[in-house]
């Protein structure tokens, strides 16, 4: 039988699932992840996207010094439900690498919520701190999505139902 080092970081394929309960509507939701404007607004500092299948995500991220710019293209569309991307140019400056790596996001509206279901699926053997900072990774990234979102959700509330004015009568 073989023994392993328990102290040394394995290499390991790369999945991480993460599931987040957002109080928006389906609609709300698939727009913030396939509408340019919006994903700059809680994925990355600026993006341009066609969302049909074999169109392009670009996304930028401006650390200060530098921008890095990632490309991927997007293999499943499924309005209001689905959205699946497969990473080409991850944008760390490295060449595209041979595995695959693929970002899914599955969208369901249940109990006048929205459950968002995403898989960030890397076949690229990782170590086990590497992931580990990715998922920690995903939970920020996916606490702006549930913030945007929500935001997103009562605004257009706001909007679609003004308050009445001071001095404004109300029609029963």
């Amino acid at each position: 039988m073989e023994r392993r080092n328990r102290g040394a970081a394995e290499p390991r394929r790369g999945r991480i699932e993460k599931r987040v309960w957002i109080k928006a509507s389906a609609p709300v939701v698939y727009r913030a992840l396939t509408d340019s404007k919006e994903l700059g607004r809680w994925f990355c500092d600026r993006a341009s996207c066609d969302p049909r299948e074999g169109g392009e995500l670009i996304a930028c991220w401006n650390d200060g010094k530098s921008i890095r710019k990632g490309k991927a293209l997007y293999k499943r569309v499924k309005e209001g439900a689905a959205v699946e991307l497969e990473w080409v140019d991850e944008g760390d400056g490295a060449p595209a690498k041979a595995s695959r790596h693929t970002l899914s996001f599955a969208i369901r509206s249940k109990s006048g919520m929205t459950e968002l279901c995403m898989q960030d699926d890397d076949e690229a053997d990782s170590d086990p701190e590497s992931l580990e900072a990715l998922d920690e990774g995903w939970n920020a990234v996916l606490l702006e999505l549930k913030d945007f979102c929500e935001h997103r959700e009562r605004s257009s509330r706001l909007r679609a139902h003004p308050r009445p004015q001071s001095g404004d009568q109300e029609t029963p």
